[in-house]
């Protein structure tokens, strides 16, 4: 990396630590290098990298918490878009894009998998039944989202891991607003089941179809209830 030369300092270190987000050197959810690393790295002083850095946070970019420091948010606009976005999207949109991107990589995953990445599911979708059995709203949708983020990990193709990573706020929140715990019939378990042994048996269409029947019935009643509602 090149010291940072004048123009505004503060811009110039913006430019080569974007550069460095965008590379993906430093990974989503960690820590970056600590201030005397960076002043050193980058030839600034503390206030011009402070500032750099608040312009990252606002950007979305990186986060800062209390504890734990600052860490890596985003690895490029496109991320902080779609954050943006799903943030403001309904309820249905949030779903649709699950569907496509979901059904795609269910698909590959079953081709791909490994037998490592298969136990993980099973233990993940273990974990799920058992917080819905308890009724413990927080971990069941912490499993569940796991459990689709270790699908699409099996498809082998990381930037369908990018996109749903960038979307997983907005997973976890569709989750929250749909569950019901007191009513996790033993349909929705079946379809979590059928889905896992599909891919079990590296059966592509049967996962991709698996995906297509969970979500798109969600889909399918919720657009009915809008209907109903403004009649």
């Amino acid at each position: 990396m090149e010291k940072v030369q004048s123009k505004t300092l503060t811009e110039q270190a913006l430019n080569q630590l974007e550069q460095l987000l965008e590379s993906g050197e430093w990974p989503v959810g960690e820590k970056i290098p600590s201030e005397p690393v960076l002043m050193d790295t980058l030839g600034i002083s503390r206030n011009t990298l402070r500032e750099a850095i608040r312009s990252l946070v606002h950007a979305g970019y990186l986060e800062t918490r209390q504890g734990i420091g600052t860490t890596v948010k985003s690895h490029s606009g496109l991320d902080r878009a779609l954050r943006k976005r799903m943030r403001a999207g309904d309820l249905v949109e949030v779903l649709e894009l699950r569907l496509a991107l979901e059904r795609e990589a269910a698909e590959k995953a079953a081709v791909r998998r490994t037998d490592e990445q298969l136990g993980e599911m099973r233990r993940l979708l273990a974990l799920w039944q058992e917080a819905a059995e308890e009724g413990k709203a927080s971990s069941f949708v912490r499993h569940d989202s796991a459990f689709h983020q270790a699908v699409i990990r099996a498809s082998g193709n990381s930037m369908f891991m990018e996109m749903y990573d960038s979307i997983i706020d907005s997973v976890h929140q569709s989750i929250y607003n749909l569950i019901d715990l007191n009513d996790l019939n033993q349909e929705d378990i079946r379809m979590h089941t059928e889905l896992l042994s599909a891919i079990e048996a590296q059966d592509p269409v049967k996962a991709s179809e698996c995906v297509k029947k969970y979500l798109g019935t969600l889909i399918d009643q919720i657009n009915a209830s809008e209907h109903n509602r403004k009649k």
